[in-house]
């Protein structure tokens, strides 16, 4: 576990009712605020990454993209030396986003590693009843 340190903050009480509530669906008021303390900071540091809310909580997905950060970490796993530029071309984003979303996954490879797992694990029978529109596709590796 990584070093931790207490910080005390004065919010309006408006700020602190509001933390209350979003605590609710994430444990403690300090944890809530924990959590989104440390997703500001990675958004600061690597803005081409966002953090989204889905069925297995908050994570990490390419900004302004449907992909998760955890599918370019599987990508990553058969050329781990995989360069922005071949990231760039297979998705059509720019080379920014791109370099951005693999220092992410660089600098944070157990959570992706994680969020990847829970991805493949997931059977198509068990897709298609959460996600009944969608239709099934061939992806093919980098």
């Amino acid at each position: 576990m990584s070093a931790t340190a207490t910080l005390s903050i004065r919010v309006p009480l408006e700020t602190r009712r509001w933390l209350e509530r979003f605590a609710k669906r994430r444990g403690s008021a300090g944890m809530a605020a924990t959590r989104i303390l440390e997703e500001a900071r990675r958004r600061e540091d690597f803005p081409a990454v966002e953090f989204r809310d889905t069925r297995l909580g908050r994570v990490a997905y390419v900004q302004g993209t449907r992909v998760q950060a955890a599918l370019v970490y599987g990508q990553t796993l058969d050329a781990p030396t995989l360069a922005a530029e071949k990231i760039a071309e297979s998705f059509a984003w720019p080379q920014w986003k791109a370099a951005g979303v693999l220092a992410y996954v660089r600098e944070f490879p157990e959570e992706c590693r994680q969020e990847w797992e829970d991805l493949t694990a997931c059977d198509a029978q068990a897709l298609k009843r959460s996600l009944p529109h969608l239709e099934p596709r061939e992806i093919t590796s980098l």
